[in-house]
């Protein structure tokens, strides 16, 4: 099983840019075209919120013609960027998609060996993330029906402390609710998140939350806690997890550019004595 991850698209509507500057359309779009040009295809693709920098169905419609050429299933939640209603429209064709208005976008889905739990962390007009109790039982009931089978969960917002303050202080809000959780369902192989611009892993709560690098803009890496918050034109990058009954999951960051290579040298160069 190989699963691509790709955050933060920030797609904006058709002859604007992102912030004035980054055509995030283009930026997507070589993204997609890394992805294709794997040696081996996905069997699926999560995205993981701020799909759109303003949630306008302009902007989705836009995303899903980005995306068409990958011919593999879609698996999406929100970011704080979303607004809810637009991103159900713009994949209501597909089957896990609540369909209920003003409904959370959260789901399970099997994946394989997998199960892949979707969560919506979306608080619309605000930065930070939040579950809330209803959605937090919701994923209770879903973690005990999934055990013992491995489990992806994936939020927005992350559960944990990056260092960059001004990224710290909009993070998931009832983040130890759902460590208790995660806590108790040893199966969690992965958390996967977005929010960050910036590829990042760590252990926590018995399992490892993983966050790629955006499709656009990275934000710039600073630990004073009185940085303000920048963003810096370092590539675009996404995840690959790649699925092993006897590893579990593995998972690499793909940066996305026209650099040179593969070399191939011949083998015995590359067994050392």
């Amino acid at each position: 099983m190989l699963i691509a991850q790709v955050s933060d698209t920030h797609i904006t509507s058709p002859g604007t840019l992102l912030a004035g500057r980054v055509d995030s359309r283009a930026q997507l779009a070589r993204v997609v075209k890394r992805i294709e040009a794997l040696d081996t295809r996905p069997d699926c693709l999560l995205l993981t919120g701020d799909l759109a920098d303003r949630g306008t169905p302009e902007a989705y419609a836009a995303l899903r013609r980005v995306l068409a050429p990958l011919a593999m299933p879609i698996y999406a939640i929100p970011g704080n960027h979303d607004l809810r209603e637009p991103l159900r429209q713009a994949f209501l064709d597909c089957d896990w998609m609540p369909r209920a208005p003003g409904s959370r976008i959260c789901y399970r889905v099997d994946l394989g060996a997998l199960v892949l739990i979707a969560l919506d962390s979306l608080i619309e007009a605000e930065d930070p993330g939040c579950l809330g109790a209803a959605q937090l039982d919701w994923l209770r009931a879903r973690l005990d029906e999934s055990s013992p089978r491995p489990v992806i969960v994936m939020v927005h917002h992350p559960p944990v402390d990056s260092g960059i303050a001004a990224m710290d202080a909009i993070r998931l809000q009832d983040a130890d609710a759902l460590g208790a959780l995660i806590e108790r369902h040893r199966n969690v192989e992965r958390i996967v998140c977005g929010h960050l611009h910036r590829s990042m892993h760590l252990r926590w709560r018995g399992t490892v939350v993983s966050v790629p690098s955006s499709s656009t803009e990275q934000l710039q890496l600073a630990f004073d806690p009185a940085a303000p918050l920048g963003t810096i034109q370092e590539p675009a990058g996404f995840q690959l997890h790649y699925f092993s009954p006897s590893h579990g999951i593995i998972t690499h960051a793909v940066l996305v550019g026209d650099y040179p290579g593969p070399f191939f040298s011949p083998l015995e160069r590359l067994i050392r004595p």
